[in-house]
């Protein structure tokens, strides 16, 4: 495990030199050795945006950024209510550093959707309306 300070200080060199470009702070983030990574990933030196857009590359809307803005890197873990589609809710969350994308009727879990491509498939599976 990497020393606290040591972490701290590295996030802070990547967000110095990132400067807000969440496109280079990915890429920064991705040529990290793993374990590394991981660490960063799991701490509260990046927000649950920054976790989001590392993994999915794509900006959410507004609401989706705002929400995951507010949320330190490590609530991802237990998931985080990030958007509702009607009578879904969705969820972002990692499962075994692998990003997840959870649609919940509330109470029963309906469909999980995982990768790289897990928020662009779940958001096209709530706006095909064939599933209600």
């Amino acid at each position: 495990m990497t020393d606290y300070y040591e972490l701290a200080k590295l996030a802070d060199q990547i967000l110095g030199i990132a400067d807000e470009d969440m496109e280079k702070l990915s890429e920064i983030i991705e040529d990290l050795e793993p374990k590394v990574r991981d660490e960063l990933i799991d701490s509260d030196f990046f927000n649950a945006y920054q976790v989001f857009y590392y993994y999915f590359r794509v900006e959410p809307e507004e609401i989706v950024k705002d929400r995951l803005m507010l949320e330190p890197a490590t609530s991802v873990k237990t998931g985080i209510h990030i958007d509702d589609y009607d009578i879904l809710e969705m969820y972002f969350a990692l499962k075994e550093n692998k990003p997840e994308i959870i649609l919940s009727d509330g109470d029963v879990e309906i469909k999980r959707f995982s990768g790289g491509k897990a928020y662009t498939d779940a958001v096209n599976f709530v706006k095909n309306e064939s599933f209600l």
